[in-house]
C-alpha cells in the first residue's frame, strides 16, 4: 500500500468515525473561537458559561451545543419536542463538565455572562453557595429556573 493510499484510508476512516453519535455519558466537545451557540448563533467565546443538551435525533444521540445558560433554557422551551437523554454545563471556577440537573447555579446581576443569563454553574452547593453569596446573588437549580429572559 503507497503512502498516498494510506493516508486516503486514514482521512476516509477519522471522518466516518466522527459522523457518528454522541456519548452522552461523555462530555461534548466544545471548541472555544469556533463552536456555535444552535440558539442565537453566537460563537461559544467563554468556556465557563459553555452547556450543552445531548438529544435523540434521527441519526442517535447529538449534542446540541449553547453559549449561555439562557440560550439552553429558551432552546429547550421553545422545543418542547425534543427527546433530551442528558444535559451538561461547566463548572464556573474549575471548567470541569457536570451533568447540568444534578449541579447548582449561582444567579445574580453582577455575572456578566455571554447572553445575559446572569448565571454560573458549579457542581457543588458549596461552591454554589459561596460564590453567589459574594455577589449578593442565589443560588437556582436547572428544574427550578422555569423561564429565561429573552437577549
Amino acid at each position: 500500500m503507497n503512502k498516498l493510499t494510506l493516508l486516503l484510508l486514514t482521512t476516509f476512516l477519522t471522518f466516518l468515525c466522527g459522523c457518528g453519535e454522541t456519548d452522552p455519558d461523555t462530555p461534548p466537545q466544545i471548541l472555544l473561537g469556533d463552536s456555535t451557540c444552535i440558539e442565537c448563533g453566537m460563537i461559544v467565546s467563554d468556556e465557563r458559561f459553555g452547556t450543552a443538551t445531548i438529544v435523540e435525533g434521527e441519526r442517535g444521540s447529538q449534542a446540541l451545543i449553547f453559549d449561555d445558560f439562557n440560550c439552553q433554557k429558551n432552546f429547550e422551551r421553545k422545543h418542547p419536542e425534543l427527546q433530551v437523554i442528558t444535559r451538561w454545563s461547566r463548572d464556573y471556577e474549575t471548567l470541569a463538565w457536570f451533568h447540568t440537573d444534578e449541579g447548582w447555579f449561582a444567579q445574580s446581576p453582577q455575572i456578566r455572562s455571554p447572553m445575559a443569563s446572569h448565571i454560573a454553574g458549579f457542581a457543588s452547593s458549596d461552591s454554589a453557595e459561596a460564590f453567589a453569596n459574594s455577589l449578593q446573588g442565589q443560588v437556582i437549580q436547572f428544574s427550578s429556573f422555569d423561564t429565561a429572559t429573552e437577549p
